[in-house]
């Protein structure tokens, strides 16, 4: 091969490299600034629950696996595999957080609960989605109602 084909071919595969890193960072960098803010609306949430309700405990088990999350999103040790099973567990979390919040019927819970959800469903994005979104065809439902 000559010089100029193996400069060109070298030149390549450092640029792919470049995209391809650029990508991981960017997507790692997105997801860690989800998390913080899962984090942070997360434990609002547990703190601002009334302790008669149905969903202050599983308001402040979210917020500490919320922590958990991020702990391990920004754990350079941590791999593909951890990240994964700390969303499962935070997903957990969350789902039963949404569940007690329904099941208040109280609009105040629920208006509280929008940024922790809001700050999840971008998780759930940069996590490459989540086929058991149990709640996929309501959120759609309201996302089109606040439209109109």
């Amino acid at each position: 091969m000559g010089t100029c084909k193996t400069a060109r071919l070298a030149a390549w595969v450092a640029t792919s490299t470049f995209v391809l890193l650029a990508g991981c960072a960017t997507t790692h960098g997105s997801l860690r600034s989800s998390a913080d803010r899962l984090e942070r609306n997360a434990d609002t949430l547990a703190r601002g629950a009334p302790s008669y309700s149905s969903y202050s405990g599983d308001a402040r088990e979210l917020a500490d696996e919320a922590r958990d999350f991020r702990v391990t999103v920004t754990d350079r040790r941590a791999d593909d595999r951890d990240v994964k099973d700390a969303f499962e567990k935070l997903s957990h979390d969350y789902h039963a957080v949404r569940d007690g919040v329904e099941r208040s019927n109280s609009h105040q819970a629920q208006v509280d609960l929008r940024p922790v959800t809001d700050a999840y469903l971008d998780i759930e994005r940069a996590m490459g989605g989540y086929t058991n979104d149990r709640y996929a065809d309501e959120r759609d439902r309201h996302e089109h109602h606040d439209r109109y």
